[in-house]
């Protein structure tokens, strides 16, 4: 058994949905990946299908998301219409559908949700279960450098976005790190319409953890990958000094 995943930030899909935006797809090393894929296609932790859904507007067959959060679930099957998605309701660190994926990837911070080195290595090893010998392996994390890893002293500002029913919730928070852990930990609280406005849900806490990039590679290395390209955002820009690398494409080794 692995401890439970805290999901409070997502469990108002249609919130998520919001605060997310439209994601970019086309001119996207993801959308070219997908296109070669020879075969069915899996996502992990694929929300409300927020990257699922657009992919296969633009003509990906055989498209399976796999999330823990019955409620995105349940958004993305409302958005899904006759689009050619399976949707699983799991948990990425253990599930098995008996099935092989020749283009699996989890894009998000999916795999900074894995707070622990079990978590990482349960979500790798079912990868390994589910990927082609052949395969791909598309995985982001947290980009995290550590002039920024700093606690913020009090609630600052975050964002502001307007919520389907027309009016604004203003979002607030801070974030700080445990260090020892390697967790970053934010706590929020939403209001309708002004700052100091009536609470639009309970306080909710996000708890990441962040992985350097050495560590990174030494975490796919051990659990049986290797990395064949690395890039610095989805359009496929190479790495920098200002831009250190958090999107690895893999491959069984």
């Amino acid at each position: 058994m692995f401890d439970p995943i805290d999901l409070a930030f997502f469990a108002d899909a249609i919130l998520d949905e919001v605060v997310s935006g439209e994601p970019k797809i086309d001119g996207t090393i993801l959308l070219d990946l997908a296109r070669q894929a020879n075969g069915p296609i899996l996502e992990l932790g694929c929300g409300y299908g927020r990257i699922t859904i657009p992919l296969a507007q633009r003509g990906v067959q055989d498209l399976t998301g796999v999330e823990l959060s019955a409620s995105s679930l349940a958004h993305a099957r409302t958005r899904t219409g006759n689009l050619p998605i399976r949707w699983v309701e799991a948990d990425v660190r253990d599930f098995h559908l008996d099935r092989r994926y020749p283009f699996i990837f989890a894009r998000g911070d999916v795999f900074n949700f894995m707070l622990t080195r079990r978590d990482q290595e349960a979500m790798l090893a079912r990868v390994q279960e589910h990927l082609t010998a052949d395969g791909k392996f598309l995985v982001d994390t947290l980009p995290r450098r550590p002039a920024s890893m700093v606690d913020d002293p009090e609630d600052v500002a975050w964002y502001t976005v307007t919520h389907p029913n027309g009016r604004q919730i203003y979002t607030a928070g801070r974030g700080w790190f445990d260090h020892i852990r390697q967790w970053y930990i934010q706590r929020a609280h939403e209001h309708w319409d002004s700052a100091d406005g009536e609470l639009v849900r309970p306080p909710w806490t996000l708890t990441l953890r962040y992985v350097m990039p050495q560590e990174m590679e030494a975490l796919l290395h051990y659990n049986g990958f290797k990395i064949v390209a690395q890039y610095s955002d989805y359009q496929g820009d190479p790495i920098t000094p200002e831009e250190p690398h958090y999107i690895y494409l893999c491959e069984k080794r």
